[in-house]
């Protein structure tokens, strides 16, 4: 029964972040949106991902087991690559140099790596590890509320968006420090079980959502009017050429 619940749980997420992927295909395949304005050939990469990581993980690929702990390596691969693009897209919404973009992505990546090390240490060194993590965690957090905002608000027609996803993002990640303090690497209030689930479920809503509220304002990358337009026109007389030389 425990095996099957978190089979079940991984399963539902693989599910749910497939439908990311096609969220964002559909935003690249619009001929109304600048899909290279919108850089979604990354977002692409985050449920793409996260996506693959669920199905190895459902086939029990990739666990390294840590005293009575069963660590999911791929789940933090998964986070390695997907939440540095996640809050430096936040970055790019905003317009904020790609010196700042890159700070909020390393940071990221940073605090899910001496994360890892410290789920795998034992003894203090898992709370020394923790404290560093948890430090790389609140200079991320000072990037996407303290620096972002001043570049967000010269770019107003991504303005919107730029505050759904860094409130998204933000509140999100809250989440990951309380889980791991309350999970058998931390206090153990709440059992392996529990963690995997509670875990498989965030994952889902940080990067399938996010996406969505992508497509939901990807107004703010519409192709130019005229551009647009003219496209079109170019089309209907080419067909029309087209129409004239078969008769």
């Amino acid at each position: 029964m425990t095996d099957l619940a978190v089979t079940v749980s991984y399963s539902l997420s693989a599910l749910g972040l497939l439908a990311g992927v096609g969220v964002v295909l559909a935003m690249m395949r619009s001929s109304r949106v600048d899909s290279d304005r919108g850089k979604f050939a990354w977002l692409l990469v985050i449920p793409s991902f996260a996506g693959l990581s669920y199905v190895l993980m459902t086939l029990n690929i990739g666990i390294v087991e840590v005293g009575d702990t069963e660590v999911y390596l791929f789940r933090y691969l998964d986070w390695l690559v997907t939440t540095p693009l996640l809050v430096g897209y936040v970055g790019y919404v905003a317009g904020a140099p790609r010196k700042w973009i890159a700070a909020v992505a390393g940071a990221d990546a940073l605090m899910i790596a001496v994360g890892l090390g410290a789920t795998l240490a034992t003894g203090i060194a898992t709370w020394v590890g923790f404290a560093v993590s948890g430090g790389f965690h609140v200079v991320l957090l000072g990037v996407l509320y303290l620096v972002f905002p001043r570049f967000a608000r010269e770019n107003r027609e991504r303005y919107r968006l730029f505050k759904i996803l860094q409130n998204h993002v933000g509140l999100l990640w809250l989440a990951y420090p309380v889980l791991w303090i309350a999970s058998p690497a931390g206090f153990e209030y709440i059992s392996a079980v529990g963690t995997a689930m509670i875990i498989a479920y965030i994952d889902l809503v940080a990067k399938t959502p996010y996406v969505y509220f992508v497509y939901s304002e990807r107004a703010c990358f519409a192709v130019d009017p005229v551009s647009a337009d003219d496209a079109e026109t170019d089309r209907t007389i080419d067909t029309d050429e087209m129409t004239v030389a078969d008769d």
